[in-house]
């Protein structure tokens, strides 16, 4: 289990695991919040940016995260991970944006990615990942950018894990057709 310390009366530290954690939350201590958020956010961030495609809609779904999360956190049962309790927050937070913001991403059709160079291939890569269908995406960089289990990813996705393995699949195909073009 992740320890994790939080400030306690003058200076003293005590390390607390995930779910002292989570129930310091629970009981309202501000501390044990800063501290969730420094140990989540990075992921969390990273997760909404590739969803989104924009800085300032990831850092409105990682804010949206956070709020629901204080709000809501005496609902975390510990049935499962927090981590990926946490993502399907997120990944809520990901789909109210695109349906307010009515996103359309740009089809593949309007990028020159053929001969792509050694420097434009991870730019390359993160336009032909943004042009997957929504699922899709989501499975793929849940497991081969943020490396989360299938099993996890099927349980935040409330999708079977078969669902997962085949866009997974699928994506990967996909992806190695934009790149050869």
């Amino acid at each position: 289990m992740a320890r994790v310390a939080i400030t306690q009366r003058q200076e003293n530290i005590k390390p607390y695991s995930e779910q002292e954690l989570i129930l310091q939350c629970q009981a309202g201590k501000v501390a044990a919040f800063k501290e969730v958020y420094n140990l989540h956010s990075t992921l969390l961030y990273s997760i909404a940016i590739r969803l989104l495609g924009k800085k300032e809609d990831a850092e409105d779904a990682l804010q949206n995260t956070f709020s629901k999360l204080f709000k809501n956190i005496g609902q975390f049962r510990f049935q499962s991970k927090f981590s990926s309790y946490l993502v399907r927050i997120l990944i809520n937070g990901c789909y109210d944006i695109i349906e307010k913001r009515k996103y359309d991403f740009e089809p593949l059709e309007n990028f020159e990615l053929g001969q792509a160079n050694q420097t434009d291939l991870k730019l390359s890569l993160e336009k032909a990942i943004a042009c997957l269908p929504l699922k899709m995406r989501e499975c793929f960089i849940l497991f081969a950018v943020e490396g989360f289990k299938q099993s996890e990813i099927a349980e935040v996705l409330e999708i079977s894990e078969g669902t997962v393995k085949a866009h997974i699949f699928q994506a990967r195909l996909k992806l190695r057709e934009f790149l050869q073009e």
